[in-house]
């Protein structure tokens, strides 16, 4: 989810509460930023995206990651905040980082919240990272609170209008899940279409292909939008698996398909996923996506280098040897 919505989210739960511990000086900002400080593991996209993945659905993204981090926000607030005890400090920081957690996943975001102690991914997609309705009532929540002098008052209604529009959007999940044509899917195959109160998208694996179909609450028929083999049979593609790129893909994406890109003296690898992925006859494969992970290959079937591309940008490093 975006960082204004952590934040509003996360301060209004502290503000919500009726408890004189958390008026002390500091308590606010403790509160935005242990709603914040959990996506310190963007520090990882620097090294590599598929590093951060990997990176993003552990750590300060589990349940424990989330509290260790928080109490080391509350600990950097209480050094400006000298007045106020660790305690409250601490007890809004968590709250924060808690709020945090269950936005991204309720905003689609596959977590491992039990780890390092329960290894399964968490996902219960009702909207798209960056909703615009979420986005619309953390808004104007926040300058109503910047403005207004019922602070609690305005938080509450925040937090009953976000529950109000997810619960809303569970009711609609449950009845285009059933349109789906895809029989026993998992709830973590669907994505939350940005904007749409109606509109998901689902994933299905067979034996020989990535499917994505488009379906809505409202019922009809699904249109399928993608089709792909789930990998070339190929020397090289077999290859890529013993990248580190590909195998942080692997690790943390149910329905990676894979593409070939040839010249005269080499052939690169790249491993994408429907989600980020749409149709485009322009393309060499017929499909573009915003995110690919794999590597180049020589003519002997070595590794050249690994790759990850995010748009325009590759970031490149060295092959394992």
């Amino acid at each position: 989810m975006d960082p204004l919505s952590h934040a509003v989210i996360g301060r209004s739960v502290t503000v919500a509460i009726n408890d004189d511990r958390f008026t002390s000086p500091g308590v606010g900002v403790a509160a935005v930023f242990g709603a914040l400080v959990p996506d310190v593991d963007a520090a990882f996209i620097g090294s590599g995206w598929d590093i951060y993945l990997r990176a993003h659905e552990i750590g300060t993204h589990s349940i424990v990651g989330g509290v260790a981090i928080a109490c080391l926000a509350a600990a950097v607030v209480r050094g400006f905040a000298r007045r106020t005890r660790y305690l409250p400090l601490a007890i809004a920081a968590v709250l924060g980082a808690m709020s945090h957690i269950a936005l991204d996943v309720v905003s689609g975001a596959r977590v491992r919240i039990g780890w390092p102690l329960v290894d399964a991914r968490v996902s219960v997609p009702l909207v798209a990272m960056g909703d615009p309705w979420i986005v619309l009532i953390c808004a104007v929540g926040v300058i109503a609170m910047w403005l207004g002098r019922r602070k609690r008052r305005v938080a509450r209604l925040v937090l009953t209008a976000a529950v109000a529009l997810l619960s809303v959007k569970a009711v609609l999940l449950a009845q285009a899940a059933r349109s789906a044509p895809v029989a026993r899917v998992s709830i973590s195959a669907f994505d939350a279409r940005w904007g749409s109160f109606t509109e998901w998208s689902v994933f299905e694996r067979t034996a020989s292909a990535i499917r994505a179909w488009q379906i809505h609450s409202g019922g009809g028929k699904a249109s399928m939008w993608l089709s792909r083999p789930i990998e070339p049979r190929s020397s090289a593609a077999a290859a890529s698996h013993a990248l580190d790129t590909v195998r942080n893909f692997e690790r943390t994406h149910d329905f990676g398909f894979a593409v070939e890109e040839s010249n005269a003296t080499d052939v690169a690898v790249l491993w994408s996923d429907p989600r980020y992925c749409w149709p485009d006859p322009s393309a060499t494969n017929g499909i573009a996506c915003a995110l690919w992970f794999g590597g180049e290959f020589d003519a002997n079937g070595r590794a050249i280098m690994q790759e990850v591309k995010i748009g325009w940008w590759t970031q490149t490093r060295p092959a394992p040897r």
